[in-house]
Parts: C-alpha cells; sequence; structure tokens
C-alpha cells in the first residue's frame, strides 16, 4: 500500500475501489481474481512478469493503490521504499521451495546440508527475523 494516499488501508473492505497491479502469470492473479468477483477491489492491472518494479514505482505515484504478491517477497521488494508498506497479508496456502533438476542429486544434497547447517547454529532464524520479521514471530 502507498502510506500517503491510503494511510488506513488495514483490512480487505478497505480495498474497495482500488485498482491491485500483479505480475502476468503470477500466482497472484488467482487471488486478485477473486477480490475482483467478491467487490473487494475494482480493477485489476497486469504489468509483464519482469515489471514488479514498475508496479511499485506506479503505486508510489497513485497510478494504482495496491500491489498483490507472496508476503515475504513483497516485504523484500518494499523494504527500501518508505513510501510503501505491506498493510495485509492475505493467507492463499501457497508454499516456498527450491527446486533442483532431478538429475542433480548432488546440488540438492549440499542445499540441504547447509539449509541444516544454517538452522543448527541459529543462523537460520536470524536471517529470517532479519529478511522476513513477521514470519520469524509466528
Amino acid at each position: 500500500m502507498n502510506r500517503r494516499s491510503t494511510p488506513k488501508v488495514a483490512s480487505l473492505g478497505d480495498l474497495r475501489g482500488l485498482t491491485a497491479g500483479i505480475q502476468s502469470g503470477n500466482t497472484s492473479d488467482f487471488v486478485a481474481k477473486r477480490l475482483l468477483a467478491e467487490g473487494a477491489i475494482a480493477n485489476i492491472k497486469y504489468y509483464p512478469y519482469h515489471g514488479i518494479a514498475t508496479a511499485l514505482d506506479d503505486l508510489e505515484a497513485g497510478r494504482i493503490g495496491l500491489v498483490i504478491k507472496l508476503h515475504p517477497v513483497i516485504s523484500w521488494l518494499v523494504k527500501d521504499r518508505p513510501a510503501l508498506a505491506v498493510a495485509i497479508e492475505v493467507p492463499t496456502h501457497e508454499k516456498l521451495g527450491i527446486a533442483f533438476a532431478k538429475q542433480n542429486e548432488a546440488l540438492c544434497e549440499a542445499v540441504n546440508g547447509v539449509l541444516a547447517m544454517l538452522r543448527e547454529d541459529g543462523e537460520f532464524a536470524r536471517l529470517q527475523a532479519r529478511w522476513f520479521p513477521r514470519a520469524a514471530s509466528v
């Protein structure tokens, strides 16, 4: 959300009349279409998949009312944009993961080993708290 143009947004009901910006081909499209069908938002503006920065620029300029994106990603994208904030987290039950080519078992094992070490020494929790503070406290 844009802190200046929509400072009181705190729930889905506060989105009425706003246009949502989303990336074409993104899973956020399902959420946006549902919100549009329910009358929670007024419209959807699509951006190319590589155009998320343009969507955020349009949000800062007031050309759209909100951007819908996975919570960890949008939280990171707006961290250096003081005019923007994540106002609402909509549960979608999406799971994030790391994918590997099936034949590259060595890479998968190496990444899993590093992740296990990061968890054991507490670094994973520290990184999570730094980059995704709300997720770390949930």
